[in-house]
């Protein structure tokens, strides 16, 4: 087990042996403790410190030693640059700054616990083959998968399209069920248009290529996805992230993040594109470009992961966003 590991378990509700040291490391005592707060409890008692004026930093050899805030913080800057060096054996460059200083945020929050989960997992896809693209350099990332894949990005387009694909077969599905005579005859007359320009578009296989251009892309240049929150916030309020670039297992765990459309393609936008179509004048076409735009763009797109993913029917004051005469030009 690593020391971050072991300074996680602090969370996990397990009783386990620390070793505790003051600043100075004139000091040093061992504690057991199940939680973070039983831990600080006993190793200021022992060390005669006041919880109030301590920081915590993690050793490199594993060692948690507290610091006292009016005599020791040097300035203010020990607990970053301790953290830093602690974890600089375990990950990469680019990442310490931001790592530290999410520890040192975990730390000073509430809601510890849940930030700690959050971390954990970060840290866990850190350290995988995150920056591995091709086949040979991450055989065991492509399990399960024919070969005619060479690289990571190839499967996370094809991902990508697939999903978009299904978006354009369930709409076509619900025309045909819902809809029939001329009306019908005009909205598929309409998909077959969107369909070319679908395929002009790749199928949006950009979206989950990390290898696109940024505008694109829905991850970051690393493979990093965010979740975007409900379809009813601004933001996740949970922090979800993943990367499926890391490892097979987040590769398939990418599978329950969905793209949810705010306005609902099945209960709302397909119905009233057929209403569209049976009420318009005559003189009137309908807007080819609209319903592209609310079926497969990031207009009324959100990359969310399945906790966030509320699939309740949305309210009626949502239901305002997409009105039949919209659809007429």
């Amino acid at each position: 087990m690593t020391f971050f590991s072991r300074f996680l378990s602090l969370f996990n509700g397990g009783m386990r042996a620390y070793k505790v040291q003051d600043v100075k490391r004139e000091a040093r005592i061992g504690v057991t403790a199940k939680n973070f707060q039983e831990l600080v409890k006993k190793g200021c008692e022992k060390l005669k410190m006041s919880p109030d004026d301590i920081t915590i930093v993690i050793e490199d050899d594993g060692t948690i030693s507290l610091y006292s805030c009016r005599k020791e913080r040097n300035g203010g800057e020990a607990t970053g640059a301790l953290i830093h060096d602690a974890l600089s054996k375990l990950f990469c460059a680019t990442r310490k700054n931001e790592i530290a200083c999410q520890i040192r945020e975990l730390l000073e929050a509430e809601n510890a616990p849940e930030k700690v989960h959050i971390i954990s997992q970060y840290l866990d896809m850190m350290e995988t083959s995150t920056e591995s693209e091709q086949r040979y350099e991450h055989e065991d990332w492509f399990e399960g998968l024919t070969k005619k894949y060479k690289c990571k990005s190839e499967v996370m387009r094809h991902n990508a399209q697939t999903r978009v694909r299904s978006y354009y077969t369930t709409a076509k599905d619900q025309i045909d069920r819902e809809c029939s005579g001329e009306e019908k005859e005009l909205l598929l007359e309409l998909l077959e248009d969107i369909f070319e320009e679908l395929k002009r578009n790749d199928f949006h296989s950009s979206y989950f290529d990390r290898t696109a251009q940024a505008k694109n892309r829905i991850c970051d240049n690393k493979g990093w996805f965010k979740c975007e929150g409900p379809f009813d916030k601004p933001n996740c309020e949970k922090f979800h992230t993943i990367n499926p670039y890391a490892s097979r297992g987040y590769r398939l765990l990418f599978g329950l993040w969905n793209l949810d459309h705010v306005i609902e393609k099945s209960r709302e936008v397909i119905p009233t594109v057929i209403e569209a179509a049976k009420n318009k004048p005559k003189y009137k076409n309908l807007d080819k470009s609209l319903l592209y735009k609310l079926l497969f763009t990031r207009h009324n797109l959100k990359l969310v992961q399945v906790g966030c993913h509320k699939k309740a029917a949305r309210s009626s004051a949502d239901s305002a966003n997409c009105k039949w005469q919209d659809f007429c030009h």
